[in-house]
C-alpha cells in the first residue's frame, strides 16, 4: 500500500487494498481531507480510524468525494467476498480452566408421615433440598480472542442411605451442555453451569423407620467431569475430582 499526496496519484496507481493498516488520504465530501486507516466494512459501510487523533468512526461511502467513495465501495465488495478465515486451532496449553462449587439456593419442608397404626404424625419428614453447580472460568493464555468454544460436561450426585440397608452409596450423573461467549486474549470469562438438586431426608420427634427397606437418605453433588470443544474439536477436558473422568463418557442420563 502507498500513501498519495493527491486524489489524481491515488487513481492513478489504483489504490485498492482491502482492509488496509496503513494512513491513506481520503477527502471528505465538504471537501475536507484526513489521513486514516481503513479498518474493515460493515455492509457497505467503512470503519475508518483517523490517523491525528485516533478515533475510528463507521460511515456510508456517501460522506466521501465521489472519486473515494467509488474506490470504498470497490474495496467492500472485495472484502463481502473474500472467505472468513478459519479461527486459529486451540492446544490444551492455550487454554486453563477453574472450576468453583457452588450453592445457588436451599430450603427445607416438612411432611406429614402416615403410621402403620392409621394415624397421622405431622412435620416429622423433614426434607433439605439444596441446588448445587458449578462456576467454570476458562483463561486465555493466548494473545489472540478465541472464539466458537463450548462446553459439554456431567454432573454427579452421590446417594447415602444412612442406616439400616447398609448398602454402599450410589453415583448418578448427568449430562448438560453450555456455549462461552468470545474470549479475549489474554483474558478469563465465566459462566454457570446448571444444577442438580440434592435432599437430605430425616426423621423428627424421635421416631425411625421401621424396616430396612426406607431409611434416611442424603445426596450430595459429588462432581464434574468437563470437556471443553472448540467447534467439534476437543480441546482439553477437567474433572473434580479427577477420578470422574473414567468410563464412557456416553453413559450418562439425560
Amino acid at each position: 500500500m502507498v500513501m498519495r499526496r493527491a486524489l489524481s496519484v491515488h487513481l492513478a496507481l489504483g489504490f485498492l487494498v482491502v482492509g488496509g493498516l496503513r494512513a491513506r488520504t481520503l477527502t471528505a465530501v465538504d471537501g475536507r481531507v484526513i489521513e486514516a486507516e481503513v479498518l474493515g466494512f460493515e455492509g457497505e459501510k467503512v470503519r475508518i480510524r483517523r490517523a491525528d487523533t485516533g478515533q475510528t468512526f463507521t460511515l456510508p461511502p456517501e460522506a466521501f468525494a465521489e472519486a473515494d467513495r467509488e474506490a470504498l465501495r470497490a474495496e467492500a465488495v472485495k472484502a463481502a467476498e473474500k472467505p472468513a478465515k478459519a479461527p486459529p486451532k486451540l492446544a490444551a496449553k492455550d487454554l486453563a480452566i477453574e472450576l468453583g462449587r457452588v450453592r445457588f439456593d436451599a430450603r427445607k419442608t416438612k411432611v406429614n408421615m402416615e403410621m402403620a397404626d392409621g394415624s397421622t404424625a405431622r412435620g416429622v419428614l423433614e426434607v433439605t433440598a439444596e441446588d448445587w453447580g458449578y462456576t467454570v472460568t476458562l483463561r486465555n493464555l493466548t494473545g489472540a480472542p478465541v472464539e466458537g468454544l463450548r462446553a459439554e460436561y456431567r454432573l454427579f450426585t452421590k446417594i447415602d442411605e444412612l442406616k439400616n440397608s447398609g448398602r454402599a452409596p450410589r453415583i448418578r450423573r448427568k449430562a448438560f451442555a453450555l456455549a462461552f461467549e468470545t474470549l479475549p486474549a489474554s483474558g478469563r470469562i465465566a459462566a454457570r453451569t446448571e444444577f442438580v438438586t440434592t435432599r437430605k431426608t430425616d426423621l423428627k420427634g424421635g421416631y425411625e423407620w421401621a424396616g430396612t427397606g426406607d431409611n434416611d437418605t442424603r445426596d450430595t453433588l459429588h462432581g464434574i467431569w468437563l470437556r471443553i470443544y472448540q467447534g467439534d474439536e476437543l480441546v482439553l477436558e477437567s474433572a473434580s475430582p479427577s477420578g470422574l473422568a473414567t468410563g464412557r463418557w456416553e453413559d450418562a442420563e439425560g
